[in-house]
């Protein structure tokens, strides 16, 4: 009975009652204290100037009197203490409601939603709960599928190693036969070392908050310089540059943007028709450098727009190539990291558009 009013020890709802009490104690004693100084003398005083029959029958009147003022203050306390402890209970429910929530999502559910019409800060919260869920919801279900990502990738080249290593201890192999699948394990391991490569370095990416160093990086000489590395896989394509750079510096990291250029160049390049060309063209506003890389290739569709930033995300037409679909997350990291933004625009049949901003802070 008494939890149900005054709440369970320790809890918000008893000490907000507790202090409530304590305080209209204190204003009972001090309007009694007034009353007795003020009225109760006054009364006093005036039984003198009467007689003694009166005198009596007022102090039976100023008897009933005080009995009817500490049962009026002890009925206030009372209604007081019921209409507060209803108040505060009413006061408690949604936080209660969160509380339970909170020990779901601490249990591992984060399909809890909470309803609520409030406008207040109860009300804010409960909003702010529900879209914390949401999120730990979608980096569960990321994760989830990152590791089955993971696990397939993984599991395709050393299933081929495996496979083909037992085919070597055939000895009735030619030695044509033995140098391809000597060839193809050897494929099978560099794609492991990448993928491996590339995970450790995205998780290493994704647990920075800053980029650790900084320094003074000229993006035309690292576009440059990438063009020049790639050289052998546009030639083999005939493949023609069309480039207008600026030589503007920015503060970054110079190994990530470096690797910045070479993931989308390098894409540029494969999914690039032959014979065909890629554009690279850098302008520079007030507040950013931005540097637009068209290919005239096989472009895209709306969806593998939306996803292509999505890890390990490969659409159809690339699963014949080399990757695992980490490049351009690892890419939009970066990006992020440097305080810029990243976008695409495609169109299938006629080519993409990669457009990267970055803060012109120098």
């Amino acid at each position: 009975m008494l939890k149900k009013f005054f709440g369970k020890k320790g809890s918000v709802q008893r000490k907000i009652i507790k202090t409530s009490i304590i305080y209209i104690l204190i204003i009972m004693i001090i309007t009694a204290t007034f009353f007795y100084v003020f009225v109760h003398n006054s009364i006093n005083m005036k039984l003198i100037e009467i007689n003694v029959i009166q005198k009596v029958e007022a102090k039976e009147l100023l008897q009933v009197s005080n009995r009817s003022i500490r049962l009026l203050i002890l009925s206030l306390i009372i209604t007081a203490t019921l209409i507060l402890s209803n108040i505060v209970r009413k006061m408690l429910k949604p936080i209660e409601k969160i509380t339970e929530a909170t020990k779901k999502v601490a249990e591992g559910d984060f399909t809890v939603h909470l309803e609520t019409e409030r406008k207040d800060e109860i009300g804010e919260l409960t909003h702010n709960f529900n879209k914390m869920v949401k999120e730990l919801n979608s980096i569960e279900l990321l994760q989830k599928d990152f590791i089955n990502n993971i696990s397939h990738e993984i599991k395709t080249p050393i299933s081929s190693i495996q496979g083909f290593a037992e085919l070597l201890e055939d000895d009735d192999l030619s030695s044509e036969e033995r140098k391809e699948y000597s060839g193809i394990i050897k494929e099978e391991a560099d794609r492991l070392l990448y993928l491996s490569t590339n995970i450790l370095k995205l998780a290493k990416l994704e647990n920075q908050e800053r980029l650790n160093k900084k320094e003074e990086v000229c993006i035309a000489e690292q576009i440059r310089r990438t063009i020049s590395v790639l050289e052998p896989k546009w030639k083999e394509k005939h493949l023609n540059f069309n480039v207008t750079l600026k030589e503007d510096k920015i503060y970054g990291d110079k190994e990530l943007l470096f690797q910045v250029w070479m993931n989308l160049i390098e894409n540029a390049i494969k999914y690039s028709k032959k014979d065909t060309q890629i554009d690279i063209r850098m302008k520079k506003t007030d507040e950013n450098l931005i540097v637009e890389i068209k290919d005239y290739g096989q472009g895209m569709n709306e969806k593998e727009c939306n996803k292509i930033f999505d890890r390990f995300y490969q659409s159809d037409k690339t699963h014949s190539e080399k990757g695992v679909g980490l490049g351009l997350a690892i890419v939009k990291r970066i990006i992020e990291l440097s305080k810029g933004r990243i976008s695409v625009k495609s169109k299938e049949g006629q080519g993409t558009t990669f457009t990267i901003e970055l803060p012109n802070n120098l």
